[in-house]
């Protein structure tokens, strides 16, 4: 009878697992038809979504779960992924000035030429 009941525990401990583990990974990606920075390379730790061009990176924090989070964003992103329809490009000053990254459509990896020293963030005017 034990053993009955703790395979029953450990299946339904199991089931609950799923569903938490799927949570946390959904929010943990990048959403449709935003761009997003990340604080860590590989796409780790938090991230802020953006959808719109940004001059200047100042006052926008890392917003999800994870290291980073409620950190500065200007200075301190790693890596990005664009789920955006439009290019994008970040760039290592304000104003979008400067050397840059850019990432198509479903593009993401590690910011090279804008590693830790991102400014702005530009979204092509036309897309395809």
């Amino acid at each position: 009878m034990k053993r009955i009941v703790s395979a029953a525990a450990a299946a339904l401990g199991a089931a609950l697992l799923v569903p938490l583990m799927a949570t946390s990974a959904q929010a943990a990606s990048c959403a449709s038809g935003t761009f997003c920075l990340y604080y860590n390379s590989n796409l780790g730790g938090s991230h802020v979504a953006l959808n719109r061009n940004v001059p200047d990176l100042a006052g926008y924090k890392f917003t999800t779960s994870g290291a980073g989070q409620g950190q500065y964003v200007k200075n301190n992103a790693a890596s990005a992924q664009n789920m955006s329809q439009c290019k994008a490009t970040v760039f290592f000053y304000s104003n979008y000035g400067g050397p840059s990254d850019g990432f198509n459509y479903r593009d993401s990896g590690n910011l090279v030429n804008t590693y830790n020293e991102n400014a702005s963030v530009y979204f092509a005017t036309s897309c395809g």
